[in-house]
């Protein structure tokens, strides 16, 4: 029995090896095709338009891509946002022809050969004459900079036109340092901030924005504000778009007079807001509970007073409000008008991001994908003394997603055992606009196993029956299934168009619960006690604290109960 546990154990240490010399073998062969998109001929004419929010940067882009336009030349816009993409598309469309416009992003096509496009970043044409990116300061997030960052070493335009903030000046002159000319124009915000003292339910002005940080923040203060008489609705990144574009339109329009919103409105979407009221002022960023840099909540408080928007002048405010747990930094909020108005933030821009393409890892199959990506990653770090402005990007959320996927095909055992499918198809799925939660992991098995979706679906009189979170939950599902989509046909069985209409039926239910005179959620209250908490927890510090100290109380009485038997039965 030993002899045999002896040879199974030698066995595996023998598999263990060769599956450690195949991913180094397989992280040196990445590491020596590793090489940096670099255009091919630099732009002929790059203009960098810096200044702060509400200084006309993006008006003078645009302006600039439909003169070109005009001469028969093909252009691209570029945001960080669908809806700020959306925008610049409705804005566009009035003053060209239909067929000369389209959108394109994680969630919509439209006429995607067009003459002028209109994009995310992530969707952006690669080639055409002209450029014009908007919010180029992304190029320095972790997660989303890389598009930025390949969109501006890879692109093929002619011409290139880059809103930024002022402080991405050193950081984008270096990306473009050989630009046959590059241009430098400041602009300067054209309506003033203004300091207002706190503001409360009652005193909010028609036309207002109040932020907070969470759907379950804003959906309590949606329901403070409209208990002191007041119209509102909510605004926050898990509503569909349709949903979202409903209720810009309801502000826009004066059928509301305050919108509550999450920080989705900071980079760049345009609404006539006569004041800004922060009702928090620091934020989850997926790893903790931080404050707000101040860059960030001057890109917030720059919503205020918005130019061609018929507000004047804005004002900015701390919100004070009955839900608790909201504690607003007043002297945080009165640095940012400071810094919206034009002063120097502390946003700092060292390094833009970068991520491979596939074509940068050398065909892997499925199971290499993770050797190569670390073998890609090493040898960016090693280029980084040649490439100063330049770092890889993280490539944890790639890895996560080929997780995902990996399991939801069932494979077991080493690291490369063998996938359905190819290396090319699963790197696809891993770079889909999605979370590696939700739909995603069906989505895969669907691609890569040919399972079904059709669980995933529900008639259209169930969906008008949804409730505000699981309309929100099931108009997600549709939109990551019409994204899948995008890129693979049609799968599991469901076909596009009915992934469309799901979410335009899931879409519509959150336009009327929205709509509605009545609250959309109860009142933020401790499950133990009844009394008022924070949206976010479900006890109040009082029973939370109390139910924690029971439980140690317990688990300190059990552990010495055992220390009592041990000592016992040691006896």
């Amino acid at each position: 029995m030993t002899g045999a546990n002896g040879r199974a154990e030698k066995l595996r240490a023998r598999q263990e090896e060769a599956h450690r010399r195949h991913a180094l073998r397989r992280e040196a062969e990445a590491r020596a095709r590793a090489r940096l998109p670099i255009r091919a001929t630099p732009p002929e004419h790059v203009v960098l338009r810096l200044g702060p929010t509400n200084s006309g940067k993006t008006h003078d882009g645009l302006e600039f891509l439909l003169a070109q336009a005009g001469h028969g030349l093909r252009g691209t816009y570029a945001a960080p946002l669908r809806m700020l993409a959306r925008q610049a598309y409705e804005r566009l469309r009035e003053r060209v022809r239909p067929e000369r416009i389209g959108l394109v992003t994680g969630e919509e096509r439209i006429n995607p050969e067009a003459d002028i496009l209109c994009c995310t970043a992530e969707s952006a044409r690669t080639s055409g004459d002209v450029l014009v990116i908007d919010e180029a300061h992304w190029l320095a997030d972790p997660e989303r900079g890389p598009a930025w960052t390949r969109l501006l070493l890879s692109g093929s335009h002619r011409y290139v036109q880059i809103t930024a903030a002022p402080e991405a000046a050193p950081l984008l002159g270096a990306a473009f340092a050989q630009a046959r000319r590059l241009d430098v124009v400041r602009h300067h915000r054209s309506a003033e901030l203004t300091s207002a003292p706190a503001m409360g339910p009652t005193g909010l002005p028609a036309g207002s924005a109040v932020i907070a940080f969470s759907r379950k923040a804003v959906l309590a203060l949606h329901r403070e504000i409209i208990d002191h008489g007041r119209t509102a609705t909510v605004l926050y990144g898990a509503m569909p778009p349709a949903a979202r574009r409903e209720q810009i339109r309801r502000l826009v329009a004066g059928e509301v007079e305050v919108i509550v919103t999450t920080d989705v409105i900071g980079h760049g979407v345009n609404l006539p807001l006569r004041a800004v009221a922060f009702a928090e002022t620091g934020k989850f960023d997926g790893g903790r509970r931080r404050p707000l840099r101040l860059w960030e909540a001057a890109q917030i408080a720059g919503r205020a007073g918005r130019r061609g928007h018929g507000a004047g002048d804005g004002l900015v405010a701390v919100y004070r409000s009955g839900v608790s747990g909201l504690s607003p930094d007043a002297d945080l909020v009165r640095a940012a008008v400071h810094v919206a108005n034009g002063a120097p933030s502390d946003l700092l821009l060292a390094r833009a991001r970068l991520r491979p393409a596939w074509h940068d890892l050398g065909d892997p199959r499925p199971g290499e994908i993770p050797h190569a990506l670390n073998g890609w990653y090493q040898a960016a770090r090693d280029e980084r003394p040649f490439h100063s402005w330049l770092d890889p990007a993280p490539v944890d959320s790639l890895l996560e997603m080929w997780q995902v996927a990996r399991a939801s095909v069932g494979v077991r055992g080493a690291v490369d055992a063998a996938w359905p499918g190819d290396g090319l198809t699963v790197w696809r799925l891993m770079n889909l606009p999605l979370d590696s939660g939700g739909a995603f992991g069906r989505i895969a098995s669907a691609v890569l196993n040919g399972g079904s979706l059709r669980t995933l679906t529900l008639p259209e009189p169930a969906v008008s029956r949804l409730d505000l979170e699981d309309a929100e939950r099931y108009a997600a599902t549709m939109r990551d299934l019409r994204t899948a989509a995008q890129s693979f046909g049609a799968i599991g069985g469901v076909d596009p168009a009915e992934t469309t209409a799901g979410e335009e039926a899931a879409s519509a239910r959150i336009v009327d619960l929205v709509a509605g005179r009545g609250p959309l959620v109860k009142a933020p209250a401790c499950l133990s006690c009844g009394a008022s908490c924070a949206p976010w927890f479900e006890r109040c510090d009082g029973c939370h604290g109390g139910r924690a100290g029971r439980r140690r109380a317990v688990s300190l009485r059990d552990a010495g109960r055992g220390a009592v038997r041990g000592s016992s039965e040691g006896d």
